[in-house]
C-alpha cells in the first residue's frame, strides 16, 4: 500500500485551547483536517497526565514488603556477581566495564532496594527473589 498524494489528513481529538492551538499549527504546516467519517493519516490525542515520580527511600530505611523494584538486566547481572562474592574490579573485568561504571550500577541497585551496603543488597535480593543460590 503506497502513500496517498496530497497533504496529510489529521484528526484532532483535543478540545479547548489545546485543540485550537494544535489545529492552527497543523494548518500552518500545510496539513489538512480530516472530516467526519474520513480516514485520517494522523490522529492527535491529548497528552497523558504527567507521571508522579516514585517516592524515594531515605538511606538506611527498609523497603516496604511489596514487589521488588525492577532492576535493569545489567543491574541484575551485577547483583548476581555480588551475591557470589565478586569484587567491583572482578565484576568490571568479566563484564568489560570500568570499575566506576560498576560502582554506578551498585549505587542504583542500593537505591532501588533501599539498602546501603553490599551485604544488605544481597540479603534483600535473596529475600525478594531477585537472586537465588543454587548449591
Amino acid at each position: 500500500m503506497g502513500l496517498r498524494s496530497g497533504p496529510l489528513k489529521v484528526r484532532l481529538e483535543l478540545e479547548g485551547a489545546e485543540g485550537e492551538e494544535l489545529e492552527r499549527r497543523a494548518l500552518d504546516q500545510g496539513l489538512e483536517l480530516a472530516r467526519a467519517g474520513e480516514l485520517p493519516d494522523l490522529v492527535a490525542l491529548p497528552s497523558p497526565p504527567p507521571m508522579k515520580p516514585p517516592p524515594s527511600i531515605p538511606p538506611g530505611a527498609s523497603r516496604p514488603d511489596g514487589p521488588p523494584t525492577r532492576l535493569s538486566r545489567r543491574e541484575t547481572e551485577i547483583l548476581e556477581y555480588l551475591a557470589d562474592g565478586w569484587s567491583n574490579a572482578e565484576i568490571a573485568s568479566v563484564l568489560g566495564l570500568g570499575v566506576r561504571t560498576v560502582r554506578f550500577h551498585l549505587e542504583s541497585i542500593y537505591a532501588k532496594l533501599g539498602v546501603n551496603r553490599r551485604g544488605e543488597a544481597v540479603r534483600e535480593a535473596v529475600r525478594t527473589g531477585l537472586v537465588r543460590f543454587d548449591f
